[in-house]
């Protein structure tokens, strides 16, 4: 899933983050396998779906005596607690999700997460390709500390409502042709914003930088290294200058993804067009802004993934024996494809992906698209990115200077320069 944010103390001070203290509580069975009164607390971000596919429903009922407690805090914040809580030694839940953007620097700290393979998930491994399973285990591959949960294929969600009033066309086939690159997106937005719909072209800068970087090869760091590149790469400054120039032109809604003001403009129809990895259609369909609204075609440029997200279990856990059995559970390949059927996350594991009921799927709530075809396809086709230690918080440090650019007004420039400073500062 969503998606995106060693140094672990010092990483909580890009972020303004209320610290949320998850604890285990009730009658505590320990490592007893919940034959007592047990809570176990997830904390996650966005939208994982386990509740909706009815997965912590099947997985009490199945432990007489266990009850989950899910807590869902905004991303930067949730990854910024979670960063606080390792290396205080308390306060992390019993399971902690963990996005892409922050899978490689908790590679060199696996100490402080539970080793699975101590709980027999070691023979898990063929469930997965090998990506998504050795950015679960320790640099030196002796300790597995998370199982995959979803892919972040990426495509492109619309409003169909405002491209009939902007007179351009809805038909799934007909919108990707609009835009088959990056350029003619931005072209077709300019279309859009001389029909004064009332509407902006998209919802905030972050999206579509982002998705842009992800379908680079190289993107923060010289693969293989830990030399950061951001001020070199011309991948990254062509994606950070088309954002700017698209904020300029005022096709930007200027909004912060996941906030309460971005949900409501999703249900009020105040934006065109979301970068849309397979997870953002449970964001959308949560904001509940019609059945048939917003429909769903490929990205502009050649697929790409944009995240997907491990489950892991602190080291602190007091009760890491369930808390490995609850991720084994929700993980599992006909689990994930419950929680897709549900609201859309892909699957990671191999089975998840091939699985028939994913490849013909069409989401009723998105115009019948199939949306299992179009995302599944968009991640098979992505080219494996290199992301160093500190790709997440070289990320955000460069979001804030786009949101800079949409909501202080910053020159790009000025913004541009900033955004390399701060992204150096935090990987050092």
């Amino acid at each position: 899933m969503r998606a995106h944010r060693g140094r672990l103390a010092a990483m909580a001070g890009p972020f303004l983050a209320t610290v949320l203290v998850a604890t285990a509580c009730g009658g505590g069975s320990g490592d007893g396998g919940g034959t007592k009164s047990t809570t176990l607390v997830v904390n996650d971000f966005g939208t994982f779906g386990y509740k909706d596919a009815g997965l912590y429903a099947a997985f009490e009922a199945s432990h007489p005596g266990v009850k989950i407690v899910e807590n869902v805090n905004e991303y930067n914040n949730h990854h910024n607690n979670l960063v606080k809580h390792l290396a205080a030694g308390s306060g992390a839940g019993d399971v902690e999700a963990v996005d892409e953007g922050f899978m490689a620097q908790f590679k060199a700290t696996p100490e402080l997460f539970t080793n699975l393979n101590d709980h027999g998930l070691g023979s898990r491994k063929a469930d997965y390709g090998d990506y998504k399973w050795t950015m679960g285990e320790s640099v030196d591959g002796k300790s597995l500390f998370g199982l995959g949960t979803d892919v972040g294929g990426l495509a492109m969600c619309y409003n169909t409502k405002l491209f009939q009033k902007a007179g351009l066309p809805t038909d799934p086939a007909a919108v990707a042709a609009l835009w088959p690159t990056w350029g003619a997106y931005f072209q077709t937005g300019e279309k859009f914003k001389g029909a004064n719909t009332g509407a902006t072209w998209f919802d905030t800068g972050t999206n579509v930088y982002n998705a842009q970087v992800f379908q680079l090869k190289e993107s923060y760091y010289k693969p293989g290294t830990d030399d950061v590149e951001v001020a070199t790469n011309p991948g990254v400054k062509a994606a950070f200058d088309s954002t700017a120039r698209a904020i300029g032109a005022g096709l930007s809604g200027g909004l912060v993804s996941f906030s309460d003001d971005w949900t409501k403009a999703i249900t009020n129809g105040a934006f065109a067009t979301l970068t849309c990895p397979a997870w953002m259609l449970a964001n959308i369909q949560q904001a509940k802004p019609g059945e048939g609204i917003w429909n769903v075609t490929t990205v502009p440029g050649k697929g790409g993934n944009w995240g997907g997200s491990w489950l892991t279990v602190p080291a602190q856990s007091k009760n890491k024996k369930l808390a490995a059995e609850l991720i084994d559970f929700l993980t599992k390949p006909e689990n994930q494809v419950k929680v897709f059927k549900s609201i859309g996350n892909v699957p990671s594991t191999v089975a998840g992906v091939g699985d028939p009921t994913v490849q013909s799927f069409t989401n009723p709530y998105f115009g019948g698209a199939p949306t299992g075809k179009i995302f599944g396809e968009s991640a098979l086709s992505t080219i494996p990115q290199f992301q160093g230690p500190k790709h997440g918080a070289i990320r955000v440090a460069i979001e804030q200077q786009i949101q800079n650019m949409e909501q202080k007004h910053t020159d790009p420039n000025t913004a541009w320069t900033a955004a390399v400073s701060d992204a150096e500062r935090v990987s050092r």
